[in-house]
């Protein structure tokens, strides 16, 4: 009885305080850090997992000088952006901004770290990671930082001294940390967290009141833009085949009113959606999903075995997230909107390549992720590899997913 009274005092998840911790750049992040934060919930009492966007709340300079230069060079200068990526990436910086910055900007954050005094905090976001970091720093707080990375593609910035542990997406973004110096053992290769609809295609199709007679193409611009997504829907609204248009515009409202201005010719219907948390249910439904290639999406779509068409990916790792799946032979990638809705149409005609699609987006599923990394977090290790279960190049892996597959012909 001694021995179990012991065993308990080690480790009692029920008493552990959990921080998830993210900045709401896109859409993917914070879906991210919902799902872990949800799987979290059901090993942990509610109150004792804490979900928090850093954005919510920050002061206005904060926005001045590092949000909206972000988005105006996202949507007016993306060469800009790319050189600012490559560069931090050829000059190994470890910081996106000055810790002052942080620390002023974000200041309600810091007094949340120690007023809720977690055990341990998730980073969902590079700049999560590096406030988590600042924090136990300066001594604020002793919580493990586990920085779960969503995209197929890192940077050196993610790479610091008082993360404890790394969840990546596949064994490349395992390999360029450790090229920056992170030891094997404390990165785990559990695909990219998510909320997966679990029903079935029928269930999703009546729940959208969608006819199950013609094919459903699912359209998205990454939830908060930038995207031309109204330009690809154009294309498919006077194509003059039968099919439904479901395009989900988010929280941009630029791309709301021009899919509002937007006319489907019969036999096309167009269902304009703006902010939705139902997407996988909409991928349920879907034949074909058009979007631009964030991290979190593709996981979503994989799960689903959705066939992809990837248009606009921003400069970095939005275009390393497309040529991933497109080298694994599970998406197309258009040079512009026309070719994007071109390819569309040409995977709803061949049956054949649609099959051969969902057949390799099983590489880089990854439906357990979020439960994946919320017991990575509490027990500080994956409970379902011991050290016999890693694969020779010693990372913890996700046994379903994430092949080193060879490069397949794009075709439509």
């Amino acid at each position: 009885m001694g021995e179990i009274a012991l065993n308990e005092v080690a480790y009692e998840p029920k008493k552990e305080r959990a921080l998830v911790l993210t900045l709401s750049f896109g859409y993917g992040h914070v879906r991210a850090a919902q799902a872990i934060a949800q799987q979290l919930r059901t090993i942990l009492s509610p109150e004792r997992v804490l979900l928090l966007d850093a954005l919510d709340g920050c002061r206005f300079f904060f926005h001045l000088f590092y949000v909206w230069p972000y988005w105006a060079m996202i949507r007016h200068a993306p060469k800009l952006w790319a050189r600012l990526f490559t560069a931090r990436r050829h000059h190994m910086h470890k910081k996106t901004a000055p810790a002052l910055l942080f620390e002023w900007g974000c200041a309600h954050v810091f007094r949340t770290i120690e007023s809720f005094a977690p055990d341990v905090i998730i980073a969902v976001e590079v700049a999560a990671c590096e406030i988590a970091a600042l924090a136990r720093r300066r001594g604020q707080t002793e919580a493990r930082i586990l920085a779960v990375i969503t995209d197929y593609e890192t940077e050196p910035v993610w790479v610091q001294d008082e993360v404890s542990h790394y969840a990546v997406a596949d064994s490349h973004t395992a390999e360029q940390l450790c090229a920056w110096g992170v030891r094997k053992d404390a990165i785990s290769v559990t695909g990219i967290p998510s909320i997966t609809e679990t029903g079935s295609e029928k269930k999703a199709l009546a729940h959208h009141r969608l006819d199950d007679g013609r094919p459903v193409v699912l359209l998205m611009g990454g939830g908060m833009g930038p995207t031309r997504m109204d330009q690809v829907a154009a294309h498919l609204c006077s194509c003059g085949e039968p099919l439904q248009l479901i395009a989900i515009a988010g929280r941009d409202e630029r791309a709301r009113r021009a899919l509002a201005r937007l006319q489907a010719t019969p036999p096309v219907t167009l269902h304009r959606i703006g902010w939705t948390d139902d997407v996988p249910s909409f991928m349920k439904a879907a034949d074909v999903l058009i979007s631009k290639p964030g991290g979190l999406t593709l996981t979503e779509a994989a799960n689903c075995a959705l066939p992809l068409v990837l248009y606009d990916p921003i400069p970095g790792p939005e275009e390393k997230n497309a040529m991933r799946l497109v080298e694994g032979g599970a998406a197309l990638l258009a040079r512009d909107p026309k070719q994007a809705a071109e390819y569309a149409l040409a995977l709803l005609r061949d049956d054949a390549r649609r099959q051969e699609m969902k057949v390799q987006l099983a590489r880089f599923a990854a439906s357990d992720a979020a439960q994946r990394i919320a017991r990575l977090a509490l027990h500080g290790e994956d409970p379902r590899m011991s050290a016999d279960g890693r694969s020779e190049d010693g990372f913890y892996r996700n046994s379903q997913t994430y092949q080193t597959v060879e490069p397949i012909a794009q075709r439509a």
